[in-house]
């Protein structure tokens, strides 16, 4: 195999290929083998896979501490999916020690390259207080940014925040339509409010009580 330093980029994405249909096809050491060069010659791409497969992906051996170290290495090098996954380490303790500084930094660092599931892990961050300052204007924010994108854990989160007005102005009809682009996906706690605030209505059109607000 040439070096990768001699690679054309078209080569490099062979190699790459080559690398996920080893791991297709079970064969971890030969994909190791072609990350491993890959990343020596700077490879942010084979970099961050180095680290999924030491989380235990394709049958290797998980290593936290060393999916962490390459994760890291991609990460700097501006990978969004290594800046996330890092930053879920951070935040899990999982390979490094907890930190939640880490975490929201690299958290950041991913959101802002539009790593949708970071931007859903920041609103969480920012809604509840944890590990940053509660801010739910920014918490909203960053839902609506990662739902925009189709993430149906965001999209369930913003429709609670619109439904109790938390954050955001109120809107039922906004709730409702998050709500249920969240549940088309099988989010199945967006689901559930999906049939309540039915439920209610329904309730409340044959005169029975029902009460939206209260769904």
């Amino acid at each position: 195999m040439k070096e990768a330093a001699e690679m054309s980029p078209t080569a490099v994405e062979h190699q790459l290929e080559s690398a996920a249909a080893a791991v297709e096809a079970g064969d971890s050491p030969r994909a190791l083998q072609i990350f491993h060069v890959l990343a020596g010659q700077g490879n942010a791409v084979a970099q961050y896979n180095l680290g999924v497969m030491h989380e235990g992906a394709a049958g290797v051996e998980p290593n936290w501490t060393e999916a962490a170290r390459c994760y890291r290495v991609a990460a700097e090098s501006g990978n969004a999916l290594a800046q996330y996954n890092l930053a879920v380490m951070y935040d899990q303790g999982r390979g490094v020690a907890q930190d939640n500084d880490e975490a929201l930094a690299w958290y950041l660092r991913a959101a802002a390259l539009g790593n949708a599931s970071a931007q859903t892990n920041l609103g969480v961050m920012y809604d509840t207080g944890q590990g940053v300052a509660q801010d739910l204007v920014a918490a909203g924010e960053m839902f609506q940014r990662a739902a925009e994108q189709g993430n149906p854990v965001a999209q369930c989160n913003l429709a609670s925040m619109y439904f109790y007005g938390s954050g955001v102005e109120q809107n039922f009809e906004q709730a409702l339509t998050l709500y249920c682009l969240s549940a088309e996906q099988g989010n199945r706690a967006a689901q559930a409010r999906v049939d309540e605030i039915m439920a209610a209505i329904d309730a409340d059109a044959d005169g029975s009580g029902g009460d939206v607000n209260a769904a």
